[in-house]
């Protein structure tokens, strides 16, 4: 009777460990699963980039202005020799693809940029 008693503690025992090591597993499992979704890309692009994809239409402007410029004009110069000349160059270009948001900071922009001399009336 003894050793029938010590064999089902041994397989309680058996059966917690095993239990165990099935949760640990599980949450190793979920927090590779999160790591890899999270950091990966999503149509060739970083998920770090795409900081403002849940933003409403048109925010990302407020958010990425550098990396809009500097695409758009690509990589001509960097963002910090920009002067007014540059930034009606890209109001003019969002102006024609439709695009007032980015056309309005531009202009707004160019106008800062030659302390008020520009002030966007063509």
């Amino acid at each position: 009777m003894e050793l029938h008693e010590r064999w089902k503690a041994v397989l309680r025992i058996q059966k917690f460990r095993r239990m165990v090591s099935y949760a640990g597993f599980y949450c190793f499992v979920a927090c590779l699963n999160y790591a890899y979704t999270s950091n990966t890309t999503r149509a060739g692009f970083s998920r770090a980039d795409q900081f403002y994809a849940s933003y409403p239409a048109g925010t990302e402007l407020l958010t990425d202005t550098a990396k809009l410029y500097k695409a758009a004009l690509g990589n001509c110069f960097e963002e910090e020799e920009w002067g007014p000349i540059e930034f009606c160059i890209m109001a003019k270009h969002f102006e024609r693809q439709g695009k007032p948001p980015y056309a309005y900071h531009a202009q707004y922009m160019a106008h800062l940029l030659s302390h008020g001399q520009l002030d966007g009336s063509g």
